[in-house]
């Protein structure tokens, strides 16, 4: 049986996806948890994030791609910091960089 998976564009499709979930939060946070035009482009991007999971998940294993939906976590630490001026703790800065690192060797494993 031939395999479908396509790895390069699973992955791109799966960051991507990671992208839109996290801008889709930031979103949510600006929102002020008030019914708005951010509450909704917050909703629509991570619907749209959701959109691109699952074409990602067409085209590699689950096993590969689900680790990269943690640069989610990495997205949102940057936005936060960049747009929102939250600290970056030396704990979550280490945290980040393991997350990172465990993407990396995740994505990297050639069966």
């Amino acid at each position: 049986m031939e395999s479908n998976y396509n790895k390069k564009l699973g992955i791109t499709l799966i960051i991507v996806a990671s992208l839109f979930t996290a801008v889709g939060q930031l979103f949510w946070k600006l929102s002020e948890a008030s019914f708005n035009l951010n509450l909704i482009i917050g909703f629509f991007l991570y619907g749209l994030g959701a959109v691109f999971m699952i074409a990602a998940f067409k085209f590699e294993r689950v096993s590969l791609l689900h680790p990269f939906l943690s640069l989610g976590y990495v997205i949102s630490i940057a936005l936060g910091f960049f747009l929102l001026n939250e600290t970056v703790s030396p704990m979550k800065l280490v945290g980040t960089l393991i997350i990172i690192v465990g993407v990396i060797l995740v994505g990297g494993q050639d069966e």
